[in-house]
């Protein structure tokens, strides 16, 4: 008796424990990048990486400004090979921008960007947030789950035209 006891303990655990949609998931995470690329608005190339650049990738920010409070975002500059690409600026957005964020290219170059986040919950993941668009001075509108750059829908990258 003692044995079917166990026996039937063990299986109803198994039965529990194989019935959870969530147990093998692998949950994707909040989307708080951007990957831009600063182009010509009339040729097309880069102004920031390669013999064309007129910034200087050292000298470049994002930041947002609240009250007297200045919040810069973290940044680097990544040369992607083999897509074509010179230069890319990945940008992570975090903590979320609740006002306008800029761009500052050089002194006296600096553009807005509003940044709109969407927030979704999941029944396994909890809540994740993602930048679903970028307005860029307050007039272009730039997806900001895709892009130009071939591959995952979180990682692509917007073209900004100067």
């Amino acid at each position: 008796m003692r044995k079917i006891s166990l026996l039937i303990l063990i299986s109803f655990n198994l039965i529990l424990l194989s019935c959870d949609p969530c147990r093998n998931l692998d949950c994707i995470n909040d989307n708080y990048f951007g990957q831009f690329r600063i182009v010509s608005k009339v040729d097309g190339k880069d102004l920031v990486f390669g013999p064309n650049r007129i910034y200087d990738k050292d000298k470049i920010k994002f930041y947002t400004l609240i009250g007297n409070d200045t919040t810069f975002y973290e940044y680097s500059p990544t040369k992607f090979a083999g897509n074509g690409y010179d230069s890319i600026l990945y940008v992570k957005f975090f903590p979320e921008a609740t006002a306008s964020t800029y761009m500052k290219l050089s002194d006296t170059d600096i553009d807005t960007l509003a940044i709109t986040y969407n927030s979704f919950n999941t029944r396994c993941c909890g809540t994740i947030t993602e930048i679903t668009k970028f307005r860029y001075n307050n007039s272009i509108d730039i997806p900001g789950n895709q892009g130009t750059q071939p591959g995952s829908q979180n990682q692509s990258t917007q073209e900004i035209k100067k």
